[in-house]
């Protein structure tokens, strides 16, 4: 989700506006399972699922199709999947927590990627994600699934992405700690005195 962001120019977040709140959900349930070769693997999904984004519709079929995944059934009438829904809300609660359950486009895909690991692996969270992107998703053209003809150039700006999302969380990460530790305020007030006992220029 974090190269996700990068990919979109959005501020680096693991919840970027260009991705369905389906798929995000999904994908940072999944992180917290995953190992690093199936990390490697999810890297090229970080240009796919841009734009998937912003369309209510679409996100309420693919919460429900995590949710028929999960054991609802929601081919009944109106109060019947009110009641279905209701039932995974505590499911939900249970095992992914309270805001998620209450959010139930969150909740739906991290559910999801809980099941599918306990269920079958990477393999079947794969298999899953594939099908949440392919509900509203148009054919294209190109037969290649990437829109340019250049699979080989995709990779590489991919793999260029990663390395830029790297080094900007472990820049954070620095940050962070620096003024955790209270070095950073110290660097500065430091870097001011420089300025304020460095020497005239000649011209002045």
């Amino acid at each position: 989700m974090e190269l996700a962001s990068i990919v979109a120019g959005e501020k680096f977040t693991d919840r970027p506006k260009c991705v369905c709140p389906v798929i995000g959900s999904f994908l940072r349930c999944w992180n917290d399972h995953a190992g690093y070769a199936d990390r490697q693997r999810l890297a090229p999904y970080a240009s796919t699922v841009v734009g998937t984004g912003g369309y209510r519709r679409i996100s309420r079929i693919r919460r429900d199709a995590c949710l028929r995944y999960a054991g609802a059934n929601l081919d009944r009438r109106l109060l019947g999947r009110v009641v279905s829904r209701l039932k995974m809300r505590f499911r939900i609660a249970w095992a992914v927590g309270l805001f998620p359950a209450v959010w139930l486009k969150e909740g739906a895909g991290a559910y999801a990627a809980n099941l599918a690991f306990s269920r079958g692996g990477s393999e079947q969270a794969f298999a899953l994600l594939d099908q949440l992107l392919e509900i509203g998703s148009s054919p294209r053209s190109d037969g290649n699934g990437n829109g340019n003809g250049n699979p080989g150039a995709d990779r590489d700006r991919t793999a260029e992405l990663a390395i830029r999302a790297t080094i900007v969380a472990r820049e954070r990460a620095r940050t962070r700690a620096a003024r955790a530790s209270g070095s950073a305020p110290g660097a500065a007030a430091g870097r001011r005195r420089e300025r304020r006992v460095a020497p005239p220029h000649a011209g002045s």
